[in-house]
């Protein structure tokens, strides 16, 4: 009996210390619990990301799983890849943003009017869009002189709701996405508007931004939404990484060399279409750039599996993957209708 009640009083000894224990240590955390549960708000920017065959749709999804806090607010980026059904389908208004990257497949989506409207819709009754390489020339007049059929199926599928035309020439600028293998890290110094909103704190004038065929942009001859240059290419690919047309003749020999002519155009813009911000880019700021690297050409398979003459850029200085994300993330943040002072950080 007399071990019974030595039982019951050294459990109850164990269970008041252990309860004494407990209050201490959550009294000791009650600043970092409270702070968590009540003193901090949290709001979320739901991104739509149009799948890609590109590798770098892999890079802007990584880009956008990104969370800061501004002022005691927590913001988060959440970004889900969407398809060709999901826009017919009418789920873009799921989103707040909607983020076309380095794709081709937008092309042969946008044929139908059903598309169109879809992202027209979405944009024009405020939500954001971020478009990127073939994501600028979607949303775009298309070429002003086309020459070429993919000329002509961009023209069919553009949109028409940011007022430039496209200089992307097949035989020049796209050569540089038709002979990628996936390590195209060329850095083109480009010139950014320090007055705009994404770029406002950035302490310098110019940013490396990785080139890989995209368009140089100028204004179309008709009137439409504002339009505001905030980046121009300031050195032309062709001189910082020459290729070359190559052909068999018993043997590969340099048959002619690639021309660009993009230099001192327009490689970022912000416009509005409705309700709608958009920012548009013509290079590949989710691409971390390689300094004082070059080029290597050689017979092998292009980034598609296509055998031909490609390229590296190698040799160099690699920048860290996230280099450039803080341009992608600020934008997506702006065009989802945040205001400045809560933007994500400058890294």
């Amino acid at each position: 009996m007399m071990v019974s009640i030595s039982i019951i009083k050294f459990l109850l000894f164990l269970f008041v210390l252990i309860t004494q224990i407990s209050s201490s240590f959550y009294s000791a955390n009650d600043n970092i619990t409270f702070h968590e549960a009540k003193n901090e708000e949290m709001e979320t920017i739901t991104i739509a990301l149009y799948d890609s065959i590109s590798p770098s749709v892999n890079l802007l999804e990584r880009a956008f799983n990104y969370g800061w806090e501004s002022n005691g607010k927590r913001y988060e980026l959440t970004v889900e890849r969407i398809d060709n059904n999901d826009v017919l389908g009418g789920r873009l208004a799921n989103y707040d943003v909607f983020v076309i990257g380095a794709s081709g497949r937008q092309y042969f989506h946008a044929i139908t009017e059903k598309w169109k409207e879809e992202v027209k819709n979405f944009i024009y009754n405020g939500g954001g869009y971020l478009g990127i390489c073939g994501g600028a020339n979607i949303v775009s007049k298309g070429i002003e002189h086309p020459r070429f059929m993919l000329d002509l199926l961009i023209n069919k599928a553009s949109l028409g709701i940011v007022n430039v035309y496209l200089n992307d020439d097949q035989d020049g600028e796209w050569q540089y996405l038709w002979k990628d293998t996936g390590e195209d890290h060329i850095p083109l110094k480009t010139w950014i508007d320090k007055n705009c909103t994404i770029f406002k704190g950035y302490e310098g004038k110019s940013r490396f931004i990785t080139y890989g065929g995209g368009p140089g942009m100028y204004p179309a001859n008709e009137s439409a939404n504002e339009i505001k240059p905030i980046a121009i290419y300031l050195e032309e690919p062709m001189d910082v990484a020459p290729l070359h047309y190559w052909k068999w003749m018993g043997e590969w020999k340099i048959s002619g060399n690639v021309t660009t002519d993009i230099k001192k155009q327009w490689a970022g813009i912000e416009a509005r279409y409705g309700q709608g911000k958009m920012i548009i880019f013509g290079h590949h700021p989710e691409v971390p750039p390689m300094m004082n690297g070059s080029v290597t050409e050689f017979f092998g398979f292009s980034i598609y599996g296509i055998s031909r003459y490609v390229y590296k850029w190698e040799g160099g200085e690699q920048k860290s993957t996230d280099y450039n994300w803080w341009i992608l993330r600020r934008s997506v943040a702006y065009v989802a209708g945040l205001p400045e002072e809560s933007l994500p950080p400058i890294e």
